[in-house]
């Protein structure tokens, strides 16, 4: 499409990207904030402030339908946004009552209560569905005024002398040659005098704002990818109030970062879990090969016995904590939740995070409405709010935990216990580390036994390929579209990449969506085929390619998994 095209536009007064616990949260409670502003105005005989157009995008095309986590959530912050939530109809699975770290070996696994390890101590925190709880905010949100509006992608960041001034949606009804077909929209311009962007782990938007206006934080940003399967098991298997998170201690020695979750949801389902790090050395590092592998012990095997698999999905989170969280704001921008680093790893907890560094961007966004200044000069009370919050303090007990794992086995196993009582600095502090992907390394680098990818064979009934997992994931992407997936040199992949690393994206994808296929043109050799329709919108390609040749950009709006309950 060489010629111009002519775009509509509208304005609001703030503009959220991305329909999550962090922006719903945020939009929430701006509404109730400029509530009882003016209300105080009133008394006081000053000047309220307008009440404000709010905006909400979501690139799926109900709200939840990308929404996935564990999740075993601290109710802190919804408690503060809705004190009553429990009697709103909050969809809470089970409250744990029950909380375990299992240490496991090949064979054995060895429970210890979580009293005795303080960052899976979660008695009292909520079990629950993000995507129902994103269903949830979305209705509340709504009612106190804000429009949400899913099925369209924020594609580009839209600035004016070095501010942003909104977002431009993507292109709907392009061809896979990138022709306009019969149903072709072009992406709207959404002016706004604020945008908060919360698209949640390695966002489009997010990666424009912070390359663009160097707003990186003190370390690179890392990463693991978490796979998830929801499972109904025997009635007599499943406990409510059950929470279990595990290490792996044969992988632990081998200094790989990897670890389970699992948790009993309602209606005799369970959520299991498996996170692994983007940082390892391995080309053949495979998140869904890890996940399938330990449903294979015995602890996992006896406890799915004559279960049925309901739902896969997965999803990267942040690990880099405190330092590697972005500056969280710009002339006319803000970032909260994921886009935020607000996630804390090492208890593998972000939801109340990413809700109230929301809250927080609402307070900030008042602020900036009453005075009419939405430059830094304003919008940088914002990370005043967090370093003054619950927020800033969880982090930085925790500011440490990836870089004492990037140090070695034995430096984490000996500084982690020390950070519990010094206030999370332990021997050494803001350690630092390196993005994930320049730990790969080349075949040629690694023993020779361990040049090869392992072969394993999956059985159909508790293990599962790649291919047939994708089908539970409810993903769906029209075929005739340019490809989301950008890879910048497909001839990297059939020459330099191939001898070097093997294509590392066949196995880090945990959706099939890469195959090295047999190339009719040049015989002898391979070339990259994309199936764009498997992606389930993990980001784990953008992440971990130890090129950074791969581009994670949204589909067209409405397209990807359905991640209900999940």
């Amino acid at each position: 499409m060489s010629q111009p095209i002519e775009r509509e536009s509208m304005e609001v007064d703030v503009l959220y990207v991305g329909a999550g616990p962090a922006t719903l949260a945020s939009a929430i409670h701006l509404m109730n904030q400029v509530a009882a502003f003016n209300e105080a105005a009133e008394t006081r005989g000053s000047r309220p402030i307008e009440p404000p157009t709010v905006l909400v995008l979501e690139k799926s095309a109900g709200v939840g339908d990308h929404m996935l986590s564990g999740a075993c959530m601290n109710p802190k912050a919804i408690a503060e946004l809705v004190p009553d939530f429990e009697n709103q109809g909050f969809p809470t699975e089970n409250i744990c009552n029950s909380d375990w770290l299992y240490l496991f070996t090949n064979k054995h696994a060895l429970p210890v209560p979580a009293i005795f390890a303080p960052p899976f101590h979660k008695r009292g925190y909520h079990v629950i569905s993000l995507s129902n709880v994103a269903k949830w905010l979305g209705e509340r949100a709504e009612a106190a005024g804000v429009d949400i509006y899913p099925g369209f992608a924020g594609d580009e960041i839209l600035t004016e002398g070095g501010r942003v001034v909104g977002v431009r949606t993507g292109d709907m009804g392009v061809d896979k040659d990138g022709k306009p077909k019969g149903t072709f929209a072009a992406g709207m311009d959404i002016f706004a005098k604020v945008t908060v962007i919360g698209e949640g782990v390695r966002g489009t938007l997010a990666k424009q704002l912070i390359e663009r206006f160097d707003l990186q934080g003190a370390n690179p940003q890392t990463f693991e990818t978490g796979v998830k399967e929801i499972w109904r098991i025997d009635p007599k298997k499943h406990k409510p109030g059950r929470v279990i998170h595990g290490m792996m201690l044969p992988e632990l020695l081998k200094h790989k970062f990897v670890g389970m979750f699992m948790y009993d949801m309602g209606d005799n389902l369970i959520s299991y879990g498996y996170v692994t790090g983007l940082d390892g050395e391995s080309p053949h590092t495979d998140p869904h090969l890890e996940a399938q592998k330990f449903k294979t012990h015995p602890w996992m095997r006896n406890l799915l016995e004559g279960a049925e698999l309901v739902r896969y999905g997965a999803k990267c989170l942040p690990t880099g904590g405190l330092y590697a969280q972005p500056k969280l704001y710009h002339d006319g921008a803000m970032l909260v939740g994921d886009s935020a680093s607000m996630c804390n790893a090492a208890r593998l907890a972000g939801v109340h995070m990413a809700m109230k560094s929301g809250m927080l961007a609402a307070e900030t966004i008042v602020e900036a409405l009453d005075a009419q200044d939405f430059s830094s000069k304003t919008l940088g009370g914002y990370a005043e709010r967090v370093r003054g919050s619950w927020i800033y303090d969880e982090h930085a007990a925790d500011r440490n935990f990836h870089g004492s794992w990037e140090k070695g086995t034995f430096f984490f196993l000996q500084n982690i216990p020390l950070t519990f009582v010094t206030g999370g600095r332990g021997l050494v502090d803001e350690i630092g580390v390196r993005a994930g992907h320049t730990h790969m390394k080349k075949l040629s680098e690694l023993p020779p036994n361990e040049r090869e990818k392992e072969a394993f064979e999956f059985d159909g009934k508790l293990t599962f390929s790649k291919e047939h997992l994708v089908g539970f994931s409810g993903t769906a992407h029209e075929a005739d579209q340019p490809s989301h997936l950008v890879v910048a040199d497909t001839d990297l992949c059939s020459t330099t990449c191939a001898e070097e690393y093997g294509n590392p994206c066949e196995s880090f994808c945990p959706a099939a969506v890469y195959e090295m296929v047999n190339d009719t043109e040049s015989p002898g050799r391979k070339k990259l085929f994309i199936h764009h329709e498997n992606c389930v919108h993990c980001k784990t390609c953008d992440i971990a390619d130890p090129y950074q040749i791969i581009t994670w950009t949204p589909p067209e709006g409405g397209e990807g998994p359905d991640y209900t309950r999940m």
